[in-house]
């Protein structure tokens, strides 16, 4: 299920938007989503206000929930303010990853314009995400013959020249390829090559 269709289920309690941000591996993730409107996120961009939000200072720095009315002593650039002035006045932001994992992390906000989140609503927010987070593990059951072949595609060999580097017969890299597109998700082996990148795989 796309993340488009999960983020039916919080809606309701994000009428400002949400951006979710999800297995972020050296500054980059796996899949993300924004749901703020557009010209809150075109000043967001245009401005670099990622940097300065303490929302995403606070959710590297930390694992949990929080509101960010608790964050305004560090919104040292206004940036809450401005979000506040695009009708965007409370928001929650959770940051999680699982307890064995040192790198990948999920980050989400959450916005609306008329009160703040109870603390219920931030448990199930911090679930929610969670769940998100757990559910886009990367696959343990590729193997290391299916990771060579992703290695040598990615270095742009074709599967004939992979075939002579590995010794093995073309049907034999196509049946790992097609494997490994299986495990991964992806529906082409670029898209393959790529997840597995993002997942650190290659």
């Amino acid at each position: 299920m796309s993340l488009e269709l999960k983020i039916d289920d919080v809606k309701w309690l994000a009428p400002m938007g949400m951006h979710i941000s999800l297995r972020i591996r050296f500054g980059s993730p796996l899949s993300s989503i924004n749901t703020y409107p557009a010209k809150w996120i075109h000043k967001y961009t245009e401005q670099g206000f990622m940097m300065l939000d303490p929302t995403m200072k606070w959710a590297y720095e930390s694992i949990g929930v929080c509101r960010w009315s608790t964050l305004a002593g560090d919104d040292t650039h206004g940036i809450l303010e401005m979000a506040a002035s695009y009708g965007i006045e409370y928001g929650a932001a959770v940051s999680c990853r699982a307890k064995s994992e040192a790198g990948h992390r999920s980050i989400a906000t959450f916005g609306r314009a008329d009160r703040e989140y109870e603390n219920a609503e931030l448990t199930h927010l911090q679930k929610f995400v969670q769940a998100l987070h757990n559910a886009a593990t990367p696959p343990t059951n590729i193997t290391n013959a299916e990771i060579e072949v992703l290695l040598f595609l990615k270095r742009g060999l074709i599967i004939k020249e992979v075939a002579v580097e590995l010794n093995i017969s073309e049907n034999a890299v196509k049946q790992r390829m097609s494997n490994t597109r299986r495990k991964l998700g992806a529906k082409t082996t670029i898209h393959a090559a790529s997840l597995a990148q993002q997942y650190g795989l290659i």
